[in-house]
C-alpha cells in the first residue's frame, strides 16, 4: 500500500467525523473542510510514527504540511528518505 493511501484510510476509518463522506482525494483540504482537527493530527502523527516508524517534529507540525493528504505523504516520504 503507498504512503497516500495509508494515510487516506486511516483518516476515512478513524478521523471522518461523518462516516457518508467515502471519497477523500489527495488534493482535498483537511484542516479547512473540518475533516481533521488538531486533536485528529495528532492522532494521526501517532499512527504515522508507530506504522512508518518517523518521527515528526514540532517545527514541522504546519498547517502546510498537514493540509491534505498529498502534503503528509511528501512529509513522510522526506522524512522516510533522511
Amino acid at each position: 500500500m503507498d504512503t497516500n493511501e495509508l494515510i487516506k484510510q486511516y483518516i476515512q476509518s478513524e478521523l471522518v467525523k461523518d462516516k457518508k463522506q467515502s471519497t477523500l482525494s489527495d488534493t482535498d483540504p483537511l484542516i479547512e473542510s473540518g475533516i481533521i482537527d488538531s486533536l485528529g493530527i495528532m492522532k494521526l502523527i501517532g499512527f504515522l510514527e508507530d506504522k512508518v516508524s518517523i518521527q515528526i517534529t514540532d517545527e514541522e507540525l504546519t498547517p502546510e504540511n498537514f493540509s491534505t493528504i498529498a502534503a503528509i505523504a511528501s512529509l513522510v516520504r522526506k522524512k522516510q528518505s533522511n
